[in-house]
């Protein structure tokens, strides 16, 4: 059975204070003054080298903002993962694309993170769209249905790139643990001094690139090479 951690409240650990985690998050950003995010990051997205992820974007579906669709089903497979096909079948019928787009639509999809903290709170549409995909299977719910907390936070980057963070096991591995993914990314990214810096060592993504991606670039690239 998979199942996927609350983007706000983990069983691995409670705390309030993110100090750690913007610590370690900005520890991979300013290495070398920077150099090395940006390095690592024009490799990722260098068309010549081997990463399927940096289609990620171009194949997410931004069109049709607040439905999932079947082209997010494939960009999320760039990233490595696959959508469980009872899930898929599910997210693409009448039903799902009904329930989906009933959160989804109570969430801009052209505001960051920084600016507006309450998308992302206990009881929002986001933080409800990720218990229905939790369960979300065909023929009928489903809390094993192989959705976990990558595979979701990714399909959610999908929709809402500049506000939900990937945050899978590479990633979390590589970080401190919290009780809120969702919360300690936002801390990181909270401060503007932060945000500057993270924008300048991962100024060799493309420039249509959310922020909360290309930290998720850096970190996976850093932790691949063993930084």
């Amino acid at each position: 059975m998979i199942e996927a951690t609350a983007p706000g409240i983990g069983s691995e650990l409670m705390q309030d204070d993110y100090g750690e985690f913007v610590e370690a998050v900005m520890a991979v950003v300013t290495a070398d003054g920077g150099s090395r995010a940006r390095s690592d990051v024009a490799t990722y997205f260098d068309p010549g080298t081997p990463f399927t992820g940096s289609r990620f974007e171009a194949l997410a579906d931004r069109h049709r903002a607040d439905e999932i669709t079947a082209s997010d089903v494939v960009a999320v497979s760039m990233l490595g993962v696959n959508i469980p096909a009872e899930v898929a079948v599910w997210l693409l019928s009448e039903e799902g694309r009904l329930i989906v787009s009933s959160h989804l639509v109570n969430v801009p999809a052209n505001v960051d993170m920084w600016e507006r903290p309450e998308l992302l709170a206990p009881e929002s549409d986001l933080w409800r769209l990720w218990y229905v995909l939790g369960e979300a299977c065909w023929p009928a719910p489903d809390r094993a249905n192989g959705m976990g907390t990558t595979k979701i936070s990714k399909l959610l980057a999908a929709k809402r790139p500049r506000l939900v963070p990937v945050f899978d096991t590479v990633v979390r591995e590589a970080l401190p643990k919290v009780d809120s993914h969702w919360a300690a990314f936002s801390a990181v990214v909270s401060d503007p001094t932060r945000r500057q810096a993270i924008l300048d060592a991962t100024s060799s993504a493309p420039p249509h690139v959310s922020l909360p991606r290309r930290l998720d670039v850096a970190l996976w690239m850093a932790h691949r090479r063993g930084a």
